[in-house]
């Protein structure tokens, strides 16, 4: 017989911080593959004359540098679904992390036409990685929304903003070449760590199903498709032009604007924490998506009014373009009515708002031609046109077909321990 002794508590079980394990473990791995899906892109501004000087491209062959992957962006979002439906959202991560470091590994060695079809083949590996994080996200931390929107989102400007600083010293060290190459290493890093932690999470062929082209017949799904291409192609036409407007418009040195553009990268990261909190404790989302429109125009006012005042209007812009697209990517998973439809979502999304975002940076460029006032009013306005937007897309009614009560969408919907 054995004998129970009242006071005493059970000895835990030596399985029982596995789980807690397994999610530490699954939290570091999208923090590690967030950081994979922008620093490829950073990685050539700075090191762009070089590259120039060495493989004599032209100045249109330089830019598509830096446009391909927003091209890929709004043509390969609308493919990615049907990836995932075929391979199942863990497996399609794992190839997209492997064809980024594919393409970061080789595309420095040849010539012009190697180094492009390198940047189209890292442009496909990240797109398949933006249109499924926020999938991933609410299908792996639903409990935690908006506290993981926001890591992954920081982890993805953190990524940039780690590249576009460390490029320079490892092009000084081992010259352009390697010093963008060695990237490939985290890359691979992302796709072993991310199929380590998603093993045994039931990850199967999701089934096409009818109805999804709701999402296209959404008001609220447009104005986030508007609203995320009026944020992006801000980020954009200011990661490209910000260095040389300050240097027009605000006297600074070539090295006090490089300076100023890292700060503008690096305090998107505060952005993208801080957003999807106030986002998900707030009574009204539409007011939070519209004031980050608002914060815009108040960057670029400044910029255009009192320009001496440079380093107040670059941390203003800074922090909202990381919380603009962590909100984009929070309110995708919270207005989707079930996976699905959050795949589905995430990719018109981004097909419309990449199509627009590709032309905002040409578009400032070539005004920039006239004077800088032309551009920045031409950016106010569409900050203005994100405000708007941000009152539609911001709403709380849900968008896609509900499927009946009680029964999942497909094996993604089944908790964890169901799978």
């Amino acid at each position: 017989m054995i004998e129970h002794r009242p006071g005493r508590a059970a000895a835990p079980s030596p399985h029982a911080s596995v789980p807690a394990v397994a999610g530490a473990l699954h939290v570091v791995a999208l923090i590690l593959v967030s950081l994979n899906l922008r620093g490829a892109i950073s990685a050539v501004s700075p090191v762009l004359d070089d590259i120039r000087a060495d493989l004599g491209l032209s100045a249109g062959q330089a830019s598509l540098l830096t446009t391909l992957p927003v091209l890929c962006f709004a043509v390969g979002s609308l493919l990615v679904p049907a990836v995932a439906r075929r391979w199942g959202a863990d497996r399609s991560v794992c190839v997209a992390l492997l064809l980024i470091a594919a393409g970061i590994a080789l595309r420095p060695w040849g010539g012009a036409t190697q180094l492009l079809i390198g940047t189209v083949v890292i442009g496909a590996g990240i797109t398949v990685g933006n249109v499924l994080i926020p999938v991933l996200v609410k299908r792996d931390f639903s409990h935690r929304l908006g506290a993981m929107t926001g890591t992954s989102t920081a982890s993805l400007t953190a990524g940039a903003a780690v590249t576009a600083a460390l490029i320079i010293p490892l092009s000084h060290a081992v010259g352009w070449r390697a010093g963008t190459a060695v990237w490939a290493v985290l890359a691979l890093a992302g796709a072993w760590l991310w199929a380590v932690s998603s093993r045994g999470r039931g990850d199967v062929e999701v089934p096409a199903t009818g109805g999804r082209s709701t999402v296209w017949r959404s008001g609220g799904g447009w104005a986030l498709g508007l609203y995320f291409g009026c944020q992006s192609g801000l980020y954009y036409a200011v990661t490209a032009w910000l260095p040389g407007l300050l240097r027009d418009v605000g006297g600074l040195s070539v090295g006090a604007a490089g300076t100023a553009m890292s700060v503008f990268q690096v305090l998107g990261i505060s952005g993208a924490l801080l957003a999807p909190f106030l986002l998900t404790r707030s009574r009204s989302p539409r007011v939070v998506a519209a004031s980050l429109g608002v914060v815009w125009v108040v960057a670029f006012v400044g910029l255009l009014t009192a320009p001496g005042l440079w380093a107040v209007w670059v941390v203003v812009a800074g922090v909202v373009q990381g919380g603009a697209i962590a909100v984009v990517f929070t309110l995708i998973a919270r207005r989707s009515v079930d996976q699905q439809t959050a795949r589905s979502l995430s990719a018109m999304v981004q097909a419309v708002g990449y199509s627009l975002a590709a032309c905002v940076p040409v578009l400032v460029g070539v005004l920039s031609g006239a004077g800088w006032h032309a551009s920045l009013l031409v950016m106010t306005g569409i900050a203005v046109m994100m405000a708007m937007a941000g009152l539609i897309g911001g709403g709380s009614s849900p968008i896609g077909d509900a499927r009946p009560a009680g029964l999942p969408d497909t094996a993604d919907d089944l908790p964890v321990g169901r799978r």
